[in-house]
């Protein structure tokens, strides 16, 4: 059953901090967010604007867009290293390929997940062996329901994964988080698509128990600008049934700032909140 609720924060600098520190705190509802960041000064100037005690603020770390943004096997060894920079934080890596260089379409995002299956990264092992020493370096005191560093990767065979660097096994202090976005479908294709995530989840969480959870989503766009986002909360109330049902206990929402500019987004925030007191 659903304890706790994390928002990734892709661009921290849309965030009405203002605005969200009196709402969260007028709710009293306790949220963790993992903010967008490139540099450890980055993550300290955003902490600066959280004044709420109900707000805990974890760092997601990303890299300039000719870097590949995401990190993979095919982010260079230098560009892993700079997550040292973050060692005794929660962490959030995503594990996702280069981002691509087009307009974004469904086709494309097939098309390049195609050409990925014949491509290998070459510093698969080398992040692997990164973000396993990081993990043992991650800051116990803040860590609320044994999340410390979460590894992002999507419902994929684990084969595909492992080639491209974007898998790794969960270790102590490690929690493996699964995208399970149903809006990038589009309206007509997301039935399906949240059968086979209905599907994945219950079999991810049998399989490793409280060491996985899941993100849903998408409230508002992400970097690559043309995602399709949910219609209503009716839609969004659907994927919080699923990942409930599956058995998790944590769920990530992508994103705050997307929720922020919705129609009335205290509605969201305290529909959220009530939700999980209900269960």
């Amino acid at each position: 059953m659903l304890k706790k609720v994390i928002f990734w924060c892709e661009f921290p600098n849309k965030v009405d901090w203002t605005f969200l520190n009196k709402t969260i705190s007028r709710l009293k509802f306790n949220i963790e967010i993992y903010v967008a960041s490139k540099t450890l000064k980055d993550f300290q100037n955003i902490q600066e604007k959280v004044t709420s005690k109900y707000i805990q603020l974890s760092v997601w770390p990303i890299l300039d867009m000719d870097k590949g943004y995401w990190f993979s096997g095919f982010t260079e060894k230098e560009d892993i290293n700079s997550l040292k920079q973050f060692e005794n934080l929660n962490i959030k890596i995503d594990l996702e390929p280069p981002v691509p260089k087009w307009k974004y379409t469904n086709l494309k995002i097939i098309s390049l997940a195609i050409k990925q299956i014949f491509k290998k990264g070459k510093n698969n092992d080398y992040l692997k062996d990164f973000i396993y020493k990081l993990s043992k370096k991650t800051k116990v005191e803040t860590v609320v329901n044994n999340i410390q560093l979460i590894i992002n990767e999507f419902p994929l065979a684990k084969w595909y994964l492992k080639r491209q660097g974007m898998y790794i096994e969960p270790k102590e202090n490690m929690v493996k988080n699964i995208m399970c976005y149903t809006t990038f479908s589009g309206q007509v294709l997301r039935p399906l698509i949240r059968i086979y995530m209905s599907l994945w989840t219950r079999r991810a969480v049998r399989k490793y128990k409280n060491k996985v959870m899941f993100s849903i989503g998408l409230i508002g766009p992400g970097i690559l600008k043309h995602e399709k986002t949910y219609k209503n909360i009716e839609q969004f109330k659907q994927d919080l049934d699923m990942i409930n049902n599956s058995g998790a206990e944590k769920v990530a929402i992508y994103s705050i700032e997307g929720l922020l500019k919705r129609e009335e987004p205290e509605r969201w925030l305290f529909f959220i909140k009530n939700y999980l007191v209900s269960l």
